[in-house]
């Protein structure tokens, strides 16, 4: 019984480390450079990003941050390969949280620092969904930025940039520290999701052009009469997907034009929720 007992403990501990694995690969920008580069990180802007020993200030965690070098407008980004969790994405239930720590030099004007996160669809060329954390200038202390998003249908790349601007002197002084990009929620979220959910979601579907089928997602935050239709570039309908209610979550929904035409053209269709009071629409292109 003791030694069932302790290999359920690890099997648990194996579990937990699993789901709170870092996607990021050098997180905090402890690896030493290679050929004066930071590893599995690309420079989009700006030559001469470093790993800045601790100091004024000093890291977040570990040895090292992030620093931007003298460039006045740097970028940094790593895009991360999710493509592991495609049926999960998919079927619409696959949620990342996302945490990062930025703060600037004490200085007058202070130089900014800015966290985008960008979902991405296999090759990279369409951006599903993209958030902004915004310019930040805290100097005193570490700011810690999160964020928790339910991947859209046809995710298989999440790219992270660091952006670091500078206002003043001589370096770019808007630091990064301490990255982190794991599936699932954190329990506090994940045990208030269906009531702190604020708004209602209607996803860019996916694939997008598409032939012969694609994916809408969408997410309503409580219990909705729902109505999602398609439309011609004309405005005349052409299938209702969804029209009962339904319960908050997130829902995927299939369109494939030949169920609902009989000769579909190639072209611009339209698809659009509605739920209470929200109405949104968005456009789709069909490839024969």
């Amino acid at each position: 019984m003791l030694r069932l007992f302790l290999l359920f403990i690890v099997f648990s501990y194996i579990i937990s480390i699993t789901i709170a694995q870092n996607l990021i690969l050098n997180p905090g920008c402890e690896d030493s450079l290679i050929n004066g580069e930071i590893p599995n990180w690309i420079e989009v802007m700006g030559a001469d990003w470093q790993n800045r020993e601790s100091g004024n200030p000093p890291s977040y965690e570990g040895n090292n941050m992030f620093f931007a070098g003298v460039s006045q407008n740097a970028e940094l980004q790593q895009d991360i390969d999710v493509s592991a969790f495609a049926t999960t994405i998919d079927n619409g239930i696959q949620h990342f949280y996302f945490e990062g720590y930025v703060r600037s030099y004490s200085q007058n004007p202070v130089d900014h620092s800015r966290l985008i996160i960008k979902y991405l669809d296999d090759i990279k060329s369409t951006v599903l969904d993209s958030i902004d954390l915004g310019e930040n200038i805290n100097t005193t202390e570490w700011l810690q930025l999160t964020d928790t998003t339910l991947a859209p249908v046809g995710t298989r790349f999440i790219r992270i940039s660091l952006m670091s601007i500078r206002y003043n002197g001589s370096n770019n002084d808007g630091y990064f520290d301490g990255l982190s990009l794991t599936t699932g929620l954190p329990v506090s979220i994940e045990n208030n999701l269906n009531t702190s959910l604020t708004s209602f979601t209607l996803y860019q579907n996916y694939p997008n052009p598409f032939n012969p089928s694609t994916r809408i997602q969408y997410a309503i935050s409580s219990r909705q009469f729902v109505q999602l239709k398609v439309y011609d570039i004309l405005g005349n309908e052409i299938t209702t997907l969804v029209n009962e209610e339904k319960p908050a979550g997130n829902y995927v929904v299939g369109f494939k034009p030949e169920s609902s035409i009989k000769q579909p053209a190639s072209g611009v269709y339209f698809y659009q929720l509605k739920a209470g009071d929200y109405i949104q629409t968005k456009k789709m292109i069909f490839l024969k």
